[in-house]
């Protein structure tokens, strides 16, 4: 049996596994998760810019992860031709 494949451009591929992996963040947003129980998953930083705190940024690292996995699975990938 063949596979489905689809290959997406580098931006649509980051774009689409980012997305995914924000709504798990989201889902940590919405549910007020602390992972220490003081340290929210958004935090200001110096700048006065909003992001991920540390540990809030390794679970969106690792939930990438996942995703790409995922995407490998279903025969969705990224081109990596470059003109």
């Amino acid at each position: 049996m063949n596979k489905v494949r689809l290959v997406l451009s580098s931006e649509e591929y980051v774009e689409l596994y980012a997305e995914l992996a924000s709504r798990r963040m989201e889902a940590f947003i919405q549910a007020g998760y602390s992972q220490d129980g003081k340290t929210p998953v958004l935090v200001e930083a110096e700048n006065g810019d909003t992001r991920y705190s540390d540990w809030a940024q390794d679970e969106f690292d690792n939930e990438c992860g996942i995703v790409e996995e995922l995407l490998s699975e279903v025969g969705i990938c990224q081109d990596f031709h470059y003109e």
